[in-house]
């Protein structure tokens, strides 16, 4: 979560020459590459044992990281990140309804106190409050879904089938709407509807800078959530925001102010709370 938080923030400089549909079949391209080849080399386990159970577990996440990826092209990414930190409050309520176990007065208090402290981030520096604001805590419910069904649909997958199957279905489903965008171009230049254009040396450098480093630190994830228990796995999943806050401050300047800072440590917090209960709950 540390390295992701950290190369997340060359999006700031991917946006401005290159389309979020385009980087996702970019990157993924490369990343498939480097994996099929490393891993016939290395002799990982690469062919997926519940192909469609895997297919259904990356759609999950891949929804996830097109709204956060297309999120971090508008919002400063400590803002973006704690929409998705909104995770584990839908994975108690998700494993709530799947287990059919009550959730328990602590937790509910917890999951209201954590969302007050993700409106306490999204909105500094942003302008006055609306609906837009609240779209990456979209990513934060998709990103719950793919979390809990890692463990329930995916258990004895590699981590290495796992990983280069999600990144295909992202590169798959960017080309698609790329192509579309080419086909249908809409006149406009923006980060969302950009079609095809032909990066610039920088943007190659850092595309090939995502590929690589989003490839560690996602298999990381991957093989934690294969080999440990999500509710206690997620809690270290916010090293993610001090990685993406200190990085955008030293790369950007970008300054969280009191508010947001306030509304990262009660995320953290709460979070940690609902994962320690659930574990309780389900033991």
């Amino acid at each position: 979560m540390c390295i992701l938080g950290g190369i997340d923030n060359v999006i700031a400089f991917l946006s401005k020459d290159v389309g979020l549909w385009q980087f996702h079949f970019v990157r993924s391209l490369m990343a498939v590459a480097m994996l099929l080849v490393v891993g016939s080399i290395a002799g990982w386990v690469m062919r997926p044992k519940r192909f469609w159970w895997v297919i259904g577990r990356n759609m999950f996440l891949s929804v996830a990281m097109f709204i956060y990826f297309g999120c971090l092209g508008f919002f400063p990414i400590a803002q973006v990140a704690a929409g998705l930190f909104t995770a584990p409050i839908f994975v108690m309520i998700i494993t709530a309804v799947w287990t059919r176990q009550p959730i328990g007065p602590i937790r509910i208090a917890a999951a209201v106190v954590g969302f007050v402290g993700t409106m306490l981030v999204l909105r500094p520096e942003v302008g006055a409050f609306g609906w837009p604001n609240l779209v990456p805590v979209l990513a934060g419910i998709s990103y719950a879904f793919g979390n809990v069904v890692t463990r329930r649909w995916c258990e004895g997958e590699s981590a290495f089938a796992l990983l280069w199957s999600y990144m295909a279905i992202m590169g798959i489903l960017g080309g698609i709407v790329l192509l579309y965008l080419m086909l249908n171009p809409t006149g406009l230049d923006g980060y969302l509807t950009r079609g095809w254009v032909w990066p610039t040396g920088n943007s190659w450098f850092w595309l090939v800078m995502q590929a690589v480093f989003s490839l560690i630190g996602i298999g990381m994830i991957m093989q934690a959530y294969l080999i440990g228990e999500v509710t206690y796995v997620t809690i270290f999943e916010y090293a993610m925001l001090i990685s993406a806050g200190l990085t955008a401050y030293l790369a950007f300047g970008q300054v969280i102010p009191p508010l947001g800072l306030l509304g990262l440590a009660i995320i953290v917090l709460t979070g940690a709370v609902i994962a320690l209960r659930t574990a309780k709950a389900e033991g």
